[in-house]
């Protein structure tokens, strides 16, 4: 089942104000992988993309979300801590696999590396289903998600 990703305004719980977002399935991103890992405390967390401290950190996270080549896996920093939003705190990541058209997210777990490394070491959480977009969807939230975000500031 190929699930939704799209950019929008979105008010998180930890913020005062909406702003670039992603959701999927029309929910914010960490309320819903707060409901798809059946963890609410990932809820709290604030998205990677927007907001990270160090600017090494954002050109990691940048990268890392953009789909490799056909067949590749990347390790993606998908959502920080919101006290700290840098990647030396909590850093909830996936594996991203680009195939055929699609994206998956193959699995979900806690970085225990931070900075550059990030996701080098995971400590992977058992059980979770993965999540699969569609690869054309996936590029355009993230080019709409710049777009807000370049608007934003």
């Amino acid at each position: 089942m190929l699930h939704t990703i799209k950019a929008a305004r979105h008010q998180a719980k930890f913020s005062r104000n909406a702003c670039p977002w992603l959701l999927v399935d029309s929910v914010g991103i960490e309320q819903w992988l707060a409901a798809h890992l059946e963890d609410e405390q990932v809820s709290l967390l604030g998205l990677s993309l927007i907001w990270l401290i160090n600017e090494t950190d954002e050109a990691v996270v940048k990268r890392r979300f953009t789909p490799g080549e056909d067949g590749s896996s990347t390790i993606v920093p998908l959502l920080v801590c919101s006290d700290d939003m840098d990647l030396n705190c909590t850093v909830l990541v996936a594996e991203q696999l680009v195939q055929g058209g699609t994206i998956s997210w193959l699995r979900f777990g806690w970085s225990i590396s931070g900075g550059l490394e990030v996701g080098a070491q995971t400590r992977w959480i058992s059980g979770t289903p993965p999540v699969e977009f569609a690869l054309d969807d996936f590029n355009l939230a993230l080019e709409d998600f710049a777009t807000m975000l370049s608007d934003h500031v």
